[in-house]
């Protein structure tokens, strides 16, 4: 009984395995095969111009910082305690040409100046009777000069010495060696006041009113502020566009405001930090629009032509001076000559007038691509 049953169950396998094979053969026999297409060639859609050479004009534009073209330490000469002078010593306070900046106590000095120019009044009033016998032709001179001497006022200036006998005469009496002295000393009193040299203000002060001043000392740092520069770090690649004496449009930040100036000097090094030039702009405030130490303005340069120039984006470049052209419908390569490089632009030479030269930056581009230039 048990023999008959594994019989009718290995046939009823065997007959559905033999149903599926046959089911199966059947679909791989009536599978329809759809109609083979030809892999289409891929196709770029790109911006591009003819190449068409023209004179266009570029310029420089770059933000700087405004520094005192004259930077001054004011330092005592004398010594002495430094009093009140015309401008009140503090720091941003400005001042013009010629006013009394700082005052050193000079009584001492101008009391001991004294004292000397009447012991040479002295000498010369006791020469004066032996060269009226042993040099009658200088007597009146030598008299005129003693009779212009004020003890209160700088010495005149000393006679014409005529012989050699009358130099010797003057030498034995210590005329002239008290003469240029006193000079000396005219000298040393006068930098008891210290006048400004120019107009400008105090950036910072080290020593009051009160204090007491030592030769060397320095008492404040000054700048000239009617005469500004203009710091603007320049590109090196740019340097060889901004000549001496190049006119300078310089601009606030928001552009309400503007100065005219020129370019005076250019510095021979680059910077190591920003890899850049640093040019120096000259300008000039006025009343109405002051300029400030440390203030930052846009400088915009003079425009240049540039002859048999095309410019295009400044992505259409790779690779520093390569470009895409378009020639008989498929993609080529070309070098370019770089003439200027802009903010978002560049100036080129270097191809066939009537190129087609792309102007946009392409992915996956190579060399015989297919392409087909936008309208």
């Amino acid at each position: 009984m048990n023999i008959r049953k594994a019989i009718i169950s290995i046939a009823v396998v065997a007959v559905v395995i033999f149903l599926a094979m046959m089911l199966s053969q059947y679909f791989v026999d009536n599978k329809v095969i759809p109609e083979s297409r030809e892999k289409e060639d891929a196709k770029l859609f790109v911006k591009a111009l003819p190449v068409t050479y023209a004179i266009n004009s570029s310029g420089i534009s770059a933000t700087g910082r405004l520094s005192s073209q004259h930077a001054v330490d004011l330092s005592a000469e004398v010594s002495g305690q430094i009093l009140q002078g015309n401008v009140n010593l503090k720091q941003g306070k400005s001042f013009n040409e010629g006013d009394l900046l700082v005052r050193i106590f000079d009584e001492e000095a101008k009391n001991n100046l004294k004292a000397s120019k009447s012991r040479f009044l002295n000498g010369i009033a006791g020469i004066l009777p032996d060269m009226k016998i042993d040099f009658p032709l200088s007597y009146q001179k030598w008299l005129k000069f003693f009779n212009d001497i004020n003890i209160d006022k700088s010495l005149p200036e000393l006679p014409d010495i005529d012989s050699d006998k009358e130099k010797v005469f003057l030498a034995s009496r210590n005329i002239l060696n008290d003469y240029y002295t006193i000079l000396g000393s005219q000298i040393r009193l006068s930098k008891y006041n210290i006048y400004a040299p120019f107009n400008g203000s105090f950036t910072n002060v080290m020593m009051q009113v009160g204090s007491i001043a030592n030769p060397g000392s320095k008492i404040a740092t000054m700048i000239k502020t009617d005469q500004l520069e203009l710091e603007v770090p320049i590109r090196v690649e740019d340097i060889y566009w901004v000549n001496i004496g190049d006119d300078v449009t310089a601009t606030t930040k928001d552009g309400l405001l503007s100065w005219a100036g020129k370019v005076v000097r250019k510095s021979d090094y680059i910077d190591p930090n920003s890899q850049s030039i640093t040019v120096y702009v000259g300008l000039e405030p006025t009343k109405s629009k002051p300029l400030y130490q440390g203030q930052y303005l846009k400088a915009v340069f003079s425009e240049k032509n540039l002859e048999g120039s095309m410019e295009i984006p400044r992505n259409a470049i790779f690779n520093k001076n390569m470009v895409y052209t378009i020639e008989d419908g498929k993609i080529n390569i070309h070098k370019v000559d770089i003439l200027k490089t802009n903010g978002t632009t560049v100036l080129f030479s270097g191809l066939d007038e009537g190129t087609m030269v792309v102007v946009e930056p392409l992915i996956n581009a190579h060399i015989g691509t297919n392409a087909e230039i936008l309208n």
